[in-house]
């Protein structure tokens, strides 16, 4: 274990974690809420979304103009994101200056003051966000997607909620929201950078000071990845293609394995994908693969774009190097440089406070522990090849797969021998 690591638990259940890094002259500081659209009731879709834009609102105390002008006034920077499993407020400032950020971001959660007038103002930014990505195709697509294979699942729901559910909201449901979700046993604090673990266990303990709700029960189900075909017609110069097999959760033993196999077909550009249908065959600009991963589920997902003509073969290429990967597996040498890139961008990727603070908060949502650099570098090395092998049998399955078009396409346009579902 690190000796820059240290955990906590205050005494009301909120966890705190930091990673010190002497050497530099910031800290990133995030209080993460295992709370996201998953969680939401289908009434509320898009609700946590909204809350993370409220509270920045206004509090008892502040105006939102009095928090941005704070925020600027230490040259810090402040913002805030949700996701399908959790949502995070962070801010980066200075070391000096970290009293004034636990004091800014315990204000904003405790103290929210969800103002009607305020609340109207921002659906319509949150509107304008829903347009900005229904005019983006790399963007909704993988909305589209996650609607198909896990259909009628909080999974398969876009974070960020229709127009229809949004304009609906009034200040009572979303009050109630908040009180239900935002509670001790849900939070983690993550601070790393030029500070010490008894400087934030302090800040936030006076922070969060009275702060002590219990978590209210919902229901929890596990979905299942629907294999199927989905031919979205829009009127785009491009086809944009997604498609999925099922995928790990994110604690998952084989997860490592996984990355180097993902890193293999389109995680690289020395990956097959990339070389063959981008380098070889010119038909994309953009193609890559990628993981998703949640607390039990998850995705291994391909990412294409290119013209309505050439979609036949691309779609042709990378069902074969998929087959290839089936029949020939994966060479020594693709392994070795897929583990030589996945170590460098993970080392490169943990450069900055606020990504080791990232690191922090996810490790112990997703794993319950804290891996040092070292452990996921040995963690990296030690997968054998067997058992990417073993993944690319059980996991690349056409019988399973998924595939969503967006773009000025119909069903005929799918090669003869594509598997119909």
């Amino acid at each position: 274990m690190s000796e820059d690591y240290r955990r906590s638990v205050l005494p009301n259940g909120i966890r705190v974690l930091t990673e010190r890094m002497p050497h530099v002259r910031s800290v990133a500081v995030g209080v993460w809420v295992e709370t996201g659209s998953r969680r939401e009731p289908e009434p509320r879709g898009g609700i946590s979304h909204l809350i993370e834009h409220l509270v920045f609102k206004g509090t008892a105390t502040r105006s939102a103009e009095e928090i941005a002008r704070t925020m600027d006034s230490v040259g810090g920077q402040m913002d805030a994101f949700t996701t399908k499993e959790h949502t995070c407020f962070y801010v980066q400032v200075l070391d000096e200056h970290l009293p004034l950020a636990v004091e800014l971001l315990t204000d904003i959660l405790l103290h929210p003051r969800f103002d009607a007038e305020e609340l109207e103002r921002e659906k319509q930014v949150v509107l304008q966000e829903i347009k900005m990505v229904d005019d983006t195709p790399d963007d909704i697509i993988h909305d589209i997607f996650a609607e198909q294979i896990w259909k009628g699942h909080p999974l398969g729901r876009p974070i960020l909620g229709t127009k229809e559910r949004v304009t609906g909201f009034g200040r009572d449901v979303i009050a109630e929201h908040f009180a239900e979700e935002y509670v001790p046993p849900k939070v983690i604090i993550a601070a790393a950078g030029n500070a010490t673990h008894e400087q934030v266990l302090q800040l936030f303990q006076a922070g969060f000071d009275g702060f002590d709700r219990r978590p209210i029960e919902r229901a929890h189900t596990t979905p299942d990845l629907t294999p199927s075909v989905n031919i979205v017609h829009k009127q785009l110069e491009q086809v944009h293609v997604v498609m999925g097999f099922p995928g790990l959760r994110q604690s998952a033993p084989e997860r490592y394995a996984l990355f180097l196999l993902n890193d293999v077909l389109g995680g690289s550009m020395s990956s097959r994908l990339f070389q063959e249908v981008r380098e070889r065959q010119g038909l994309v600009y953009a193609i890559h693969s990628g993981v998703q991963a949640f607390l039990d589920t998850g995705v291994l997902y391909f990412y294409a774009a290119t013209d309505p003509g050439n979609f036949s073969k691309v779609l042709k290429s990378v069902l074969k190097e998929i087959r290839d990967l089936k029949k020939n597996g994966v060479g020594a040498e693709e392994l070795k440089r897929a583990k030589d890139h996945l170590k460098g961008s993970l080392m490169l990727s943990l450069e900055t406070s606020s990504s080791r603070m990232n690191r922090l908060a996810k490790h112990e949502m997703h794993l319950g522990s804290f891996l040092t650099m070292d452990q996921m570098i040995g963690a990296i090395d030690a997968v054998q090849h067997e058992q990417v092998q073993a993944l690319v049998d059980e996991l690349l399955d056409e019988e399973r797969l998924a595939l969503t078009t967006l773009g000025p396409l119909d069903r005929r346009s799918l090669p003869k021998d594509f598997v119909r579902h």
